[in-house]
């Protein structure tokens, strides 16, 4: 039997790969504060679990046990495991399966190890199929498997005794996960929308469900987990159903990861679905954008200046607003006289002035300025003069080294590399404070740039925030998300038949026939 098995198996693989390479773009339906909002939310009125039920009537091999799957975003994965402790009077086992993450979160887990039933730490990212380390490490029927950026509901009884009484009054149900808050729902998402004729009794909602607190029988899914899309559709082809509970609801940080942890966002692998938040996030900076304004970046902080209180004007496009959002930027000017009033901002930092009118623009910049005016430009822009020359009577002047030639020779070439591009992305988006740390460092070697700064010699009171009024200023775009491609004819026939994935929930119903029949045997 075994042979017969493992031909099948390879008969299945080898017809896949002839129809071409398994790919599924799938987007599971999820329904949507700075984290002391976030972790506040209201109790839901729903129906308390039948009285005199016992929480353990649900669960055979208990305690629950319940598989977290980390990488990186420390603040959602000590928001979530704090929550569920706070929030879950009755016994649980929780293994947390961690895909490689940074030192930050591989250190918290150490030193918080005492707090989890078992710590599994992979050696590499393996995604989401890494959730089958855990379920394998562990003996529940059923077992619950959970991204690290969920906030369970603070219910009296439990969010836990009631997904339990869920479980127990549901056997048709192979997977049930809580619903969610739609609180943060992305705007950029479609409206979250029950149909009438999915809901069960009022307690449940017949869908597929991501990876949040889902609750899996486990001869209900007898394949590895691979996605939670895929998850789903293994439980109904084993004979059960899939759904959310209505009346149960946690808070889904992810959903705030445009903002606070974009570069997530951004490196989610292509087979993870088109995530449309991708279009709430800002247009992360070049490597040359922070090339060139690291040092002013660095001068003006040393300054005690707030960001907010910058403005820079460019010529051939703003790299200071390019990289910091405070800072108030325009591109280009018309004239010489800038659209504020006097002392509007703590500092005017000018990028590549005009040669035959940089001269006037620094004198306008300390009309405007408090504290600080600083141009970035060649010695030719100032016909070779040096800083102290030019400077207006009750300022003072002096040069400084901006980025040298042959570090900012390597931040534009990473331009070419359409990889490395994306990975840029992702990484100065969300550690763009460390990438200008250094890129001041980089301020050495010969250059054509020099940093040109003007200080006040008896400064007055500066701006917290530069006041903008009517002025427009200059902002970076946002990304978008790619278009999700429509697969052709035999990407259309491949999904259909889904023969891999088929083999799989047959075999694995097979292989549980086989064991139930003998364990009847040996008991009889």
């Amino acid at each position: 039997m075994g042979v017969a098995l493992d031909r099948i198996r390879v008969w299945a693989e080898n017809l896949t790969e002839r129809l071409g390479p398994h790919r599924r773009a799938h987007r599971a339906w999820i329904p949507p504060r700075p984290y002391g909002e976030l972790v506040h939310i209201a109790e839901a009125h729903v129906k308390a679990p039948a009285a005199g039920r016992r929480l353990g009537d649900a669960v055979r091999d208990g305690p629950i046990d319940i598989i977290m799957l980390t990488h990186n975003r420390l603040e959602h994965l000590a928001a979530t495991i704090d929550a569920l402790e706070e929030r879950t009077p009755e016994p649980y086992r929780l293994t947390v399966v961690d895909n490689a993450s940074g030192p930050d979160v591989r250190n918290w887990l150490e030193a918080n190890r005492h707090r989890m039933h078992q710590l599994i730490l992979r050696p590499t990212n393996e995604h989401v199929p890494a959730f089958s380390h855990g379920i394998a490490a562990t003996l529940s029927d059923p077992f619950v498997v959970t991204d690290p950026d969920v906030i369970v509901p603070k219910l009296e009884p439990s969010w836990l005794a009631r997904m339990l009484d869920l479980v127990e009054r549901y056997p048709d149900f192979g997977l049930i996960s809580v619903g969610l808050d739609p609180v943060n729902r992305p705007a950029v998402l479609e409206p979250a929308s029950i149909d009438p004729r999915a809901v069960v009794n009022g307690e449940l909602v017949e869908a597929g469900t991501g990876t949040v607190f889902q609750f899996i029988h486990r001869h209900a899914l007898v394949t590895n987990y691979r996605s939670d899309g895929q998850a789903c559709t293994n439980v109904r082809r084993t004979g059960y159903r899939v759904g959310w509970a209505l009346n149960v609801r946690a808070l889904h940080l992810g959903w705030d990861d445009y903002r606070l942890y974009p570069g997530h966002l951004l490196s989610k692998p292509d087979e993870y679905g088109i995530y449309r938040e991708v279009d709430m996030v800002p247009q992360p900076p070049s490597l040359e954008e922070l090339a060139l304004a690291a040092p002013v970046v660095s001068t003006t902080r040393g300054a005690g200046i707030p960001d907010a209180a910058v403005i820079e004007v460019a010529w051939d496009g703003p790299v200071v607003g390019a990289v910091l959002p405070d800072v108030v930027a325009l591109d280009s000017l018309a004239g010489e006289r800038m659209p504020f009033g006097d002392a509007a901002a703590a500092a005017v930092v000018l990028k590549l002035p005009p040669e035959g009118r940089a001269q006037q623009l620094v004198r306008e910049g300390t009309r405007v300025a408090t504290t600080l005016v600083l141009a970035l430009a060649p010695l030719t822009t100032f016909d070779g003069r040096t800083a102290a020359q030019l400077a207006p009577p009750g300022w003072r002047g002096r040069e400084a080294a901006a980025v040298g030639s042959v570090p900012l020779a390597m931040a534009a070439a990473a331009v070419g590399d359409p990889g490395l591009v994306k990975q840029l992305q992702t990484s100065t988006g969300q550690d763009r404070e460390r990438w200008l740390e250094l890129f001041a460092r980089a301020a050495f070697g010969p250059g054509d740039l020099r940093l040109w700064i003007w200080e006040r010699e008896q400064g007055g009171p500066a701006p917290e925030r530069v006041d903008v009024g009517r002025v427009a200023p200059w902002r970076p775009g946002f990304l978008e998300a790619p278009e999700a491609q429509r697969p052709g004819l035999l990407g259309r026939i491949r999904r259909r038949i889904d023969l891999r994935d088929r083999a799989d929930v047959w075999l694995g119903r097979l292989r549980r026939r086989t064991t139930t029949q003998r364990e009847s045997e040996w008991s009889s």
